[in-house]
């Protein structure tokens, strides 16, 4: 019976040690890096110019609207807002606008 009990702790002993070295072995994977997402994109004022984020440069007009290089037209709304085609508002800011 002694030999059968001693059978037993070293099958809990060895079970035991297993678990403890799998556990430091096995670690979980590194969290992924997800797209920054909120991020605003700038347009920003350059004298009488603004710097899209693309980095073209237009010229607003008296209702501060301008044309998008591709022909696109961006208006300006009562708050100062850029409007853009997708609906999308520029808000200002002292340094141009910030875009969604």
């Amino acid at each position: 019976m002694r030999q059968n009990g001693t059978m037993i702790k070293l099958s809990i002993s060895v079970g035991v040690i297993a678990l403890m070295l799998s556990g430091c072995a096995s670690s979980p994977p590194p969290p992924a890096s997800a797209p920054v997402q909120g991020q605003a994109k700038r347009i920003m004022r350059d004298g009488g110019q603004l710097v899209l984020p693309d980095g073209a440069r237009v010229t607003p007009d008296a209702s501060g609207g301008f044309n998008l290089p591709n022909g696109d037209r961006v208006n300006r709304d009562r708050s100062g807002a850029l409007v853009l085609k997708t609906g999308a508002r520029c808000l200002p800011d002292p340094a141009g606008y910030s875009c969604p």
